[in-house]
């Protein structure tokens, strides 16, 4: 059987809308990911998960 890679979770700019993959660290056999601390492009640091971004914008 294939291993399939884990997909890091995603992060969007409230600001720009840029997408970033979350920072990752790995701690007692898991990986865990969380938001960058500043937006590359527009230096916000304001960001909302990838999976709940529809629901930010059309809130």
């Amino acid at each position: 059987m294939a291993h399939t890679p884990e997909l890091p979770d995603r992060y969007v700019c409230t600001d720009c809308h840029a997408v970033y993959a979350g920072s990752v660290r790995h701690e007692e056999g898991m990986y865990h990911y969380s938001a960058p601390d500043e937006c590359a492009a527009c230096d916000s640091t304001e960001f909302v998960r990838f999976d709940q971004y529809v629901n930010h914008v059309l809130g």
